[in-house]
C-alpha cells in the first residue's frame, strides 16, 4: 500500500484527492490545504468521497513532517515560485518522493540552475525521487511529439498549441493576478504582463522537447499578445469589464537550426473574442517537414467543460505516475529522461 500525501486541493488538487481515496493500492496520509475554511475538515467530506477520519491540515510543518512515500504537489508554483520550490526541497529531504503539477515544475534547470540544483541536492538528502508533469505544459508536447517524430524524413517547424474557453474556470488569483484577465492591457501588475515570465511557463516543455528530439537550444523568444472585450463578462473567476483583456495568448519561438519549435497556449473568456485566432478548442500538435502532419487532441466530449476535464486529466496524470517515481533512482526527473508510465485503472479487465 502506497502512503500518498495530497499538498493542496484547488481545482486539481481536490480532483487528485478523490481519486486517491478511489483507489486500493494507495493510502491518503495527509492533506495539505490552505484556505483555513478548508483545514480540519474531513478529507473525504471535503472532496464529496466517503469520510476517512483523516482531517485536513494548514499546518505546513505538520505535513512535512507525516510519513509517506509520495506527495502530490500542487501548490501555486505560477504565483510563488521561490516557495513551493522550498516546500518540495523539504519534503524530498525528508525521505519523500514528490510529483508536482505546474509549468515552472517542468525542467527546472531551463528557468535557473539554483532551483534544478536545489531538488537534486534535496533528492541526494532524501534518497528521494522528483518529476514534474502536467497536461499543457507536461505531456502533450513532450509526450505525443517525439513519437509523432518517428513518421517523419525532415521537420522544419514543430508546433505545439494549447486553445482553451476559461470563462468556466473558477480561480482568482490564476486568472486576475496571475494571468491579467480583466485588467487593462497597459496594466503591468499581473504576472504574465511581463513579457519574460510569460514566456518561462514554457521554456521548460520546449527544453523537454529539444531534448527528447536530439536538438540544440541557439536562441529563444517569447511573446505575449492581449485582445479586449467591447462588453462586460461575468465568468466563474470574477467580472471582467468592457475594454479589458479577455482574450491572449503567449509562448515561446526557439531556433534549433534547421528546426524550429513553437509553444504556445491561447485562452479566450468568451468564444467570438479574437476571432482571428485559432478558434478550434483543444490541443494541436502540427509538424511542418516531410510528411506535413496535424494531431488534434480534445479533452472533454459530449459537452463537456474542456477546462475542467484538463484539470481532472492533469490529476490523473499525477496520481498514474506514483508507481514509476516510486521505483526510480533518486533524483530529479522529466518526462524525456523518465521510464513511460500508464494508468491504473480500477475497473480495468484482466486480458490474457
Amino acid at each position: 500500500m502506497t502512503r500518498v500525501i495530497q499538498w493542496a486541493t484547488g481545482v486539481t488538487g481536490m480532483m487528485s484527492l478523490r481519486h486517491v481515496i478511489a483507489r486500493a493500492d494507495l493510502e491518503l496520509v495527509g492533506v495539505r490545504v490552505y484556505d483555513p475554511a478548508k483545514a480540519g475538515v474531513d478529507a473525504g467530506t471535503l472532496c464529496g468521497a466517503r469520510e476517512l477520519g483523516l482531517c485536513t491540515t494548514a499546518d505546513r510543518d505538520e505535513i512535512i513532517s507525516t510519513d509517506a512515500d509520495v506527495v502530490l504537489y500542487m501548490g501555486k508554483v505560477e504565483t510563488d515560485t521561490p516557495g513551493c520550490f522550498a516546500d518540495v526541497c523539504e519534503l524530498l529531504a525528508s525521505g519523500k518522493n514528490v510529483v508536482a503539477t505546474g509549468s515552472r515544475f517542468i525542467h527546472p534547470r531551463s528557468l535557473h540552475a539554483s532551483l534544478a540544483d536545489g531538488i537534486e541536492n534535496a533528492c541526494r538528502t532524501g534518497q528521494s525521487s522528483f518529476l514534474g508533469l502536467g497536461i499543457y505544459p507536461g505531456f502533450v508536447g513532450e509526450s505525443l511529439v517525439p513519437i509523432l517524430s518517428r513518421l517523419t524524413a525532415r521537420v522544419g517547424r514543430i508546433s505545439v498549441r494549447e486553445v482553451l474557453n476559461y470563462s468556466t474556470y473558477a480561480s482568482h488569483d490564476l486568472i486576475f493576478n496571475a494571468m491579467g484577465f480583466g485588467h487593462t492591457p497597459e496594466d503591468t501588475t499581473p504576472l504574465l504582463a511581463n513579457t519574460e515570465y510569460a514566456a518561462s511557463a514554457w521554456i521548460g516543455s520546449a527544453t523537454v522537447l529539444a531534448q527528447s528530439l536530439g536538438l540544440k537550444i541557439r536562441s529563444v523568444q517569447g511573446f505575449r499578445e492581449v485582445q479586449t472585450t467591447p462588453r462586460p463578462l461575468t465568468v466563474a473567476a470574477g467580472e471582467i469589464p468592457a475594454g479589458t483583456v479577455a482574450a491572449m495568448r503567449f509562448g515561446v519561438e526557439v531556433d534549433c537550426g534547421a528546426t524550429t519549435l513553437a509553444v504556445e497556449h491561447l485562452t479566450r473568456m468568451a468564444d467570438d473574442l479574437a476571432p482571428d485566432w485559432p478558434t478550434e478548442i483543444g490541443y494541436e500538435v502540427t509538424f511542418d517537414g516531410e510528411p506535413n502532419m496535424r494531431l488534434h487532441l480534445v479533452i472533454g466530449s459530449h459537452d463537456e467543460d474542456h477546462s475542467e476535464r484538463a484539470c481532472l486529466a492533469t490529476a490523473m496524470h499525477a496520481v498514474n505516475a506514483i508507481p514509476t517515481v516510486i521505483a526510480a533512482d533518486p533524483g530529479l526527473y522529466d518526462l524525456s529522461a523518465i521510464a513511460p508510465f500508464v494508468a491504473h485503472w480500477t475497473n480495468r479487465s484482466t486480458v490474457i
